[in-house]
């Protein structure tokens, strides 16, 4: 019970906590060892958040959506997966000519170039979900119109667009869950 209502209070933060805890917060972390294995903790916090957030609002879709829950989860995981490892491994995301480390990683190339760009999939249909998510749960539940391309972009823009749509999530998820949602998650 205590757990629950804990992780209710963190579903519906304030936007200007969040906006604190995502870029005030990350900025205080050391520039070593330790704050690599910090950076890689707090971005598995973010993830699950998403995540539990992005479930919570795709729960709450009447009818069949087109979007992919699993599919939005898979791409966040494997991104994070992915840019923890590079942090963990390569002495941090610092793989420049000035460091002269990039002779010593030159050939993982190979490895970059395709994780990055599955990386950036998985985002870019991360941003498109919740985008998506808003759209569709203010019309359905408030009658009013976001533009989705409107969403977007401001999610684009973190952390800028956070300021406006942290809100609306928050406004979406007071809202009283179905007992039998229409579609399965997977």
């Amino acid at each position: 019970m205590q757990a629950e209502v804990l992780m209710n209070r963190l579903l519906r933060i304030p936007n200007w906590l969040f906006f604190i805890l995502l870029v005030i917060v990350p900025a205080t972390f050391p520039n070593n060892e330790t704050g690599e294995y910090i950076q890689v903790a707090f971005g598995l916090l973010l993830i699950i958040w998403m995540i539990k957030v992005n479930e919570e609002m795709f729960l709450r879709i009447k009818g069949r959506p087109s979007i992919k829950f699993t599919l939005f989860a898979i791409g966040l995981i494997l991104a994070f997966c992915y840019f923890s490892t590079v942090i963990l491994l390569t002495d941090g995301y610092n793989i420049n000519t000035n460091k002269d480390n990039y002779a010593k990683y030159g050939w993982l190339l190979y490895i970059y170039l395709p994780g990055h760009l599955i990386s950036f999939a998985g985002f870019l249909y991360g941003l498109h979900f919740t985008a998506y998510s808003i759209h569709v749960l203010e019309d359905q539940l408030f009658d009013k119109r976001t533009s989705y391309g409107l969403l977007l972009a401001a999610l684009f823009f973190f952390p800028i667009g956070l300021w406006w749509t942290q809100p609306k999530i928050n406004k979406i998820l007071k809202t009283p869950l179905e007992d039998e949602p229409a579609h399965n998650i997977i």
